[in-house]
């Protein structure tokens, strides 16, 4: 399993969780998926679609994603012959790992980035995948694309 986007996605992303902390922010990567010869899913992203974390309370440890914003999303690259591929939130000062409020909210089929940000930088990020039996994430690799 393996996600690749391009320095400017990811670098979009870290701005939006630096830029919202000390809350969570959340985001769409939009893209293509498909399974390579090994048959190995393979996610490749277009372009980082930003939203707002439309949570009330507790915003430093929850995000939430109006779902007008999420079918705006889907419609938006639907039309454009792609498809959201991953799910980006950030973790205000704790790390990028999968937390169970996490799993028990994510779908499988998706990537889920976390941006780990401490002090208002970021420190770090992995990308996960939940597991079709829902039981557990699957840490994936993440492929950058320099200069595109």
């Amino acid at each position: 399993m393996a996600i690749q986007i391009s320095d400017k996605i990811i670098t979009q992303a870290i701005k939006q969780a630096e830029t919202s902390y000390p809350h969570e922010c959340c985001g769409f990567i939009i893209g293509t998926a498909s399974t390579d010869q090994s048959g190995e899913l393979q996610a490749i992203g277009s372009y980082y679609l930003p939203c707002l974390n439309e949570k009330s309370e507790n915003r430093e440890r929850r995000f939430l994603i109006d779902p007008l914003a999420y079918q705006d999303a889907e419609d938006k690259a639907d039309s454009e012959g792609l498809s959201i591929i991953s799910i980006v939130h950030s973790h205000p000062d704790h790390p990028d790992i999968p937390s169970e409020f996490d799993r028990v909210h994510a779908w499988p089929g998706l990537s889920y980035i976390i941006i780990s940000v401490c002090s208002g930088a970021a420190s770090g990020y992995r990308s996960w995948r939940l597991t079709d039996d829902r039981e557990h994430f699957d840490q994936e690799q993440v492929r950058i694309d320099k200069g595109v």
